[in-house]
C-alpha cells in the first residue's frame, strides 16, 4: 500500500485542486502545515494579522469563484479572523479555513494552544470539523473544500491537530470533482407566464449578491427590459448586482424596514433574485407588505421563503435559470440602451464648496477611473456619497459594506481583488475604519500587489457621531460625546501608511487628481490616497 503524510496529502490537495495560494498568519501549531506548503507549488501570503488574511483571501474568492485557503492559528488567530469569516459568511464568499491544533496525543492534558475550536468557528462558518485521525484527512479536505463551494457558499472550517502532518496513512485518494450546476426549474415557464400577467408598471425585481459578474447582470437587464420592470439593487449586496445605467434602474432599496415597505408598496409582484432583502434597522413595519405577490429566485434550497413566505420559490442556479427565464419571456439578446450619464446633475448635487468640499475630490477620482474598476466602500462618513457617485457614474463593480457588520473587510478585500484580477482595486475608508486593518497594506507591498487606498481623516468616527445625533435628536455642535475621537494626539496615518510600505500622496485639489491617480496606477503595490475631510 502506498503511503502519505499527511504533510504530503496537503501537497496532492493543493495541486489536485489548482490552488496557487495559501493565506495566512501562522503560530507554533502549523509549523507542520507550513513545511507542506513549503514543498509544494503554492505561494503562502503571509499576512500580519489573521482578519487581513482572511478579508484577502475573500477578495481573492470573490473574484475566482473558488474557495480561498486561509491558515489561522488555533483559538487566539481564529478569534482575531471571526469577524471577516463572519463577513464571508453573510456575503456567500467560498472559503477554506484551516485551523492547526495542537498535538492530539496531549489534548487530554489541555495544554497550551488547545482549544474548542470547532465551537468557536461554528459561528462564523457553514460547517465546522475537527480531524481525530491521520487516515480522516483525504476525506476531510476534499469535503470542506467542495462544501465551501456548494451552494449557499460561504467559510468552511477544518481543525488539524499538528502531529497528523507527520503521520503516515494509506487513505490518500483525491479526485478533482467537476460540479455540474447548470440547474434549470423544469417549470421555469410556469414562472415566465406569471411574470408576464403583472401590469408594466407593477413588476419589481430586487438582485442580491448571488446575480453576481457581468454575465448575471446582462440577463437581469434583458428580463427587465422585456417585462418593463423596475429595477432595484437589495440593501447591502456586497457586489455589483445590477446595470445602474440601464433605463429601468431605481436604485438601491433603502436600509430601514418601513421604507422598504413603502418603496415595495407601489407594485403587484415582486421578482427576488438571490438571497434576500436585507435591512439595517426596524421601524415599525416589515419590509415586505403582506399583498405583495413574491417570487423568488435562489441556488440554494435554504435561502428559499426564509425571511418572508414566497407565492413562487424557485431553485436552480442563478445564472443558467436567469439565461432560461430571459428565453422563456421572448426577451432581446440585444441590451437597452444605456441611460446617458448626467454629469451636470452629479455637479450640482456635489459642488465641492463649503464644508463638504472634500466632494468634489471624490467625485473626480471616480471620473479618473476606467467604470470597470473595482470600487469598495465601507463604513466612514463617505460611504454613501461615495457608493451614490459611483452608481451615478455607471460603475458596475461596486463592493459595499459587508453584510456581517464588521468593520477590517474593505481594505484586505482590495488587496485580494488585485492579487485575483492583477488591476488595482480602489478602496474609499475612513480613517477610523482603516485602522481597523491597515496591516494590509504590508502584504500588498511584500507581494506587490496592485491597490489604491483613499482615505478620509478626520480623527473621530463621524459616522457614529451622525447616528448618535440622530437617535437622540440631536446635532453635532449641541453634544458632548463619549469616545468617537481619536485626536490629541493626532494618529499620523501617513507615517503608518509609509512604515507598512505604502506610497503616501494628498489629494488637496481637483485639479491635481489626475496625476495623483497616474502615479498609484503606475505602480504595482499599494498606494495610500488622503483626502482631508472639513468639520
Amino acid at each position: 500500500m502506498t503511503t502519505r503524510t499527511g504533510g504530503e496529502l496537503i501537497q496532492d490537495f493543493l495541486e489536485t485542486y489548482d490552488i496557487p495560494f495559501v493565506f495566512g498568519n501562522p503560530g507554533t501549531t502549523e509549523t507542520t502545515f507550513l513545511a507542506a506548503v513549503a514543498a509544494s507549488q503554492a505561494t503562502y501570503i503571509l499576512a500580519l494579522h489573521e482578519s487581513s488574511a482572511v478579508g484577502i483571501a475573500a477578495g481573492y474568492a470573490l473574484i475566482t469563484g473558488k474557495p480561498s485557503i486561509v491558515s489561522l492559528h488555533t483559538y487566539p488567530g481564529l478569534a482575531n479572523g471571526m469577524f471577516n469569516m463572519r463577513n464571508a459568511l453573510m456575503s456567500g464568499v467560498p472559503l477554506l479555513v484551516i485551523n492547526g491544533q495542537q498535538d492530539s496525543r496531549f489534548l487530554i492534558h489541555n495544554p497550551v494552544l488547545g482549544a474548542p475550536n470547532v465551537q468557536l468557528a461554528q459561528t462564523a462558518t457553514k460547517y465546522a470539523y475537527e480531524v481525530t485521525r491521520t487516515d480522516d484527512l483525504a476525506v476531510a479536505l476534499q469535503r470542506c473544500y467542495l462544501h465551501a463551494r456548494l451552494q449557499p457558499t460561504g467559510p468552511v472550517f477544518l481543525s488539524i491537530p499538528m502531529n497528523f502532518m507527520l503521520e503516515a496513512t494509506g487513505h490518500t485518494t483525491f479526485k478533482k470533482t467537476r460540479i455540474v450546476e447548470d440547474v434549470v426549474p423544469h417549470a421555469i415557464g410556469e414562472v415566465a407566464g406569471a411574470l408576464a400577467a403583472v401590469p408594466r408598471d407593477k413588476l419589481a425585481i430586487v438582485a442580491d449578491y448571488a446575480v453576481g459578474a457581468a454575465h448575471g447582470i446582462d440577463a437581469v437587464s434583458r428580463i427587465a427590459g422585456t417585462l418593463g420592470a423596475d429595477i432595484y439593487a437589495a440593501p447591502f449586496h456586497v457586489q455589483g448586482t445590477v446595470d445602474p445605467l440601464h433605463p429601468n434602474f431605481r436604485g438601491q432599496l433603502p436600509p430601514t424596514t418601513k421604507a422598504i415597505n413603502e418603496t415595495l408598496g407601489r407594485y403587484h409582484t415582486l421578482l427576488l433574485i438571490g438571497e434576500k432583502v436585507d435591512s439595517f434597522t426596524y421601524d415599525g413595519l416589515q419590509a415586505l407588505p403582506a399583498e405583495l405577490q413574491v417570487i423568488q429566485i435562489a441556488p440554494a434550497a435554504s435561502q428559499l421563503g426564509f425571511d418572508f413566505p414566497c407565492d413562487m420559490a424557485v431553485l436552480g442556479d442563478i445564472h443558467a435559470t436567469l439565461d432560461a427565464l430571459a428565453t422563456a419571456l421572448g426577451a432581446d439578446t440585444a441590451q437597452a440602451a444605456a441611460r446617458a450619464v448626467d454629469e451636470a446633475a452629479l455637479d450640482a448635487k456635489y459642488p465641492g464648496l463649503g464644508p463638504r468640499a472634500s466632494d468634489a475630490l471624490i467625485l473626480a477620482v471616480l471620473r479618473h477611473l476606467d467604470r470597470s474598476t473595482h470600487v469598495i466602500t465601507e463604513g466612514s462618513s463617505e460611504d454613501a456619497i461615495v457608493q451614490d457617485m459611483a452608481v451615478s457614474l455607471g460603475f458596475r463593480n461596486v463592493h459595499f459594506s459587508p453584510r456581517g457588520g464588521g468593520l477590517g473587510w474593505a481594505l484586505p478585500l482590495g488587496v485580494g481583488i488585485g492579487l485575483a484580477s492583477g488591476k488595482h482595486a480602489v478602496c474609499f475608508v475612513g480613517d477610523g475604519g482603516s485602522l481597523f486593518s491597515i496591516h494590509a497594506l504590508w502584504t500588498a507591498a511584500k507581494y506587490a500587489i496592485p491597490s489604491i487606498f483613499i482615505c478620509f481623516v478626520n480623527n473621530e468616527y463621524r459616522l457614529l457621531k451622525d447616528l448618535w445625533c440622530n437617535v437622540m435628536g440631536t446635532t453635532i455642535a449641541t453634544t458632548h460625546f463619549v469616545g468617537l475621537d481619536f485626536s490629541d494626539p493626532d494618529v499620523d496615518l501617513e507615517k503608518i501608511a509609509e512604515g507598512f510600505g505604502a506610497r503616501v500622496e494628498r489629494i488637496d485639489a481637483v485639479g491635481s487628481v489626475g496625476d495623483v491617480l497616474a502615479r498609484a496606477l503606475a505602480h504595482q503595490g499599494p498606494s495610500f490616497l488622503i483626502i482631508n475631510r472639513e468639520p
